[in-house]
């Protein structure tokens, strides 16, 4: 198989890469280009990782979809058609795919070649990453540096319990994310949710929280434990791209989308009553908690 015809396969629109993520490790080996280990070890990553969302697999878009605009969601114009529907309330999204492997960690806009070799550094193996020259050609200016439209590309990484962080970047998405990043000082109010809903924090189960930690850690996030669960934030210095996420220590690693500062009743939305809060299971088997807001978030 040629990998541009490979490349063709897949379905077309802006997370097109992310498709490869199965079918890359075939056409990488086949043509010798086996995952990037890490060469000359220099600590923590300490550049932003880019613009975070949750992108979750999903084999019912309709009922799916439907469902989370039941809980207040609405779409917010980014579709395709059968294969993705982005959905947010207030300040907070959700991006549903039918032709994920799994559900994925998304980072955009960053600098992509200069952050995986970052990442490289600090001691993480990268996989899927693009350097063919066909697909993604990396054009120098006259000091050596990637030309603004060659900053481009995606790579994956895992954490130990087999989370994907799949992090791209297209050449549209670079100037909004450095005019960001240059305003960082800048603080943003969060937008106003649905009532029934509080701060959606995308939490992941792991089997070893020490290590999911030091992982964590090592991409330069900030990690802060709590009783049972640990939050995890990008540094003061990158509030510009500010958002949370929260490891709980399990007997076998998942994920679960967890509402914090529900300020109604979880029955009215068929939510079921738990020792504390509602649990809800979504029409793709994901579970869904809405907890109150005497349990603090990290902030800004």
């Amino acid at each position: 198989m040629d990998f541009p015809d490979a490349i063709d396969q897949v379905p077309s629109g802006p997370y097109k890469t992310r498709n490869l993520s199965g079918l890359l490790g075939t056409v990488l080996a086949e043509y010798g280009f086996p995952p990037r280990k890490p060469r000359h070890l220099t600590g923590p990553c300490v550049g932003p990782l880019g613009f975070y969302s949750i992108c979750l697999k999903t084999t019912g878009l309709e009922e799916t979809v439907a469902f989370y605009r039941g809980l207040g969601f609405a779409p917010v114009g980014e579709d395709a058609p059968g294969l993705r529907v982005s959905l947010k309330n207030g300040d907070d999204g959700l991006t549903f795919m039918t032709f994920l492997d799994a559900n994925v960690i998304n980072f955009r806009g960053v600098h992509i070649h200069r952050l995986m070799d970052e990442i490289l550094a600090a001691g993480v193996i990268v996989t899927g990453y693009n350097e063919m020259p066909d697909q993604q050609p990396l054009m120098l200016d006259e000091k050596g540096e990637p030309v603004p439209d060659n900053e481009c590309g995606h790579f994956t990484v895992h954490d130990p319990d087999g989370h994907e962080l799949f992090f791209n970047t297209h050449p549209h998405e670079r100037e909004p994310f450095e005019a960001a990043m240059a305003g960082a000082g800048l603080e943003k109010p969060r937008a106003a949710s649905h009532q029934a809903l509080g701060q959606l924090v995308y939490c992941l189960d792991v089997t070893d929280l020490d290590t999911s930690l030091a992982f964590y850690e090592t991409l330069g996030l900030r990690v802060l434990r709590d009783t049972g669960v640990a939050w995890v934030t990008p540094p003061d210095r990158h509030r510009a791209v500010h958002f949370v996420l929260q490891l709980r220590e399990s007997v076998r690693a998942g994920s679960r989308l967890r509402f914090y500062g529900a300020s109604a009743n979880g029955d009215a939305l068929g939510f079921s009553r738990e020792a504390i809060g509602w649990a809800r299971v979504d029409p793709d088997g994901r579970r869904l908690e809405l907890l109150p807001d005497a349990m603090v978030l990290p902030h800004r």
